[in-house]
């Protein structure tokens, strides 16, 4: 079957897309004459997985002038504290912090699927094989980063903040053996903490993705 297109992306998500003209709003930056394929998707995939409550997003590495969008470099443009200290943030050493979203859309849950939370991450990865089997999708978690982009710039280009109550627990891991979660986005930022295998809560879960690299 022939991919959608991103005018039919567009009838079946309506403001759940985030594609060039989203982007290049968001991040002031023209990527118009950027070489990016239209989402490779084919309609019932779009469809099955709007019915899920996903949404499409279109992941860029760097800035239409070249700029890294790391994490850092993501909450500097949005203004968003992503837990600073007076020595800068907590990852500001770790190895994801220099990590970029490979370029390429993806279909993401905009929040935690329900059989996900209150799990320890172990528990998760059985609940995420299980999804991906119902979905006949490759489902995977998210990398920080790719939280952290997806989730300020829906917020930049729609004016609603996702995971403002929910924490997304990504594949990130962290120096000290556990794995970055992101979550509780409010007036003072998105914030990033880092938790053991073992940790479960209510609000902790997984925002599935599907994606294609380009």
């Amino acid at each position: 079957m022939q991919p959608a297109g991103i005018d039919e992306a567009r009838r079946i998500f309506g403001a759940d897309v985030l594609g060039r003209e989203e982007i290049s709003a968001a991040l002031r930056a023209d990527f118009s004459r950027s070489a990016v394929a239209p989402p490779p998707f084919a309609p019932d995939v779009l469809m099955r997985a709007a019915d899920e409550g996903m949404m499409l997003v279109l992941r860029v590495p760097r800035t239409a002038d070249g700029a890294p969008l790391t994490i850092l470099e993501l909450g500097a443009r949005f203004s968003t504290s992503t837990d600073q200290g007076p020595d800068g943030p907590w990852f500001a050493r770790e190895p994801f912090a220099v990590e970029t979203c490979r370029l390429g859309w993806a279909l993401v849950e905009k929040q935690p699927f329900s059989q996900s939370r209150n799990l320890s991450y172990p528990e998760q990865e059985e609940e995420l094989r299980k999804r991906s089997q119902r979905l006949g999708a490759k489902l995977r978690r998210r990398t920080a980063v790719e939280i952290v982009y997806d989730t300020l710039l829906y917020a930049a280009a729609r004016g609603e903040r996702l995971l403002d109550t929910d924490w997304d627990w990504s594949s990130s891991p962290t120096s000290d053996g556990g794995f970055v979660t992101a979550g509780q986005f409010d007036d003072r930022g998105l914030r990033l903490l880092g938790y053991s295998q073992a940790v479960r809560f209510d609000s902790l879960g997984i925002c599935a993705t599907f994606d294609t690299v380009l």
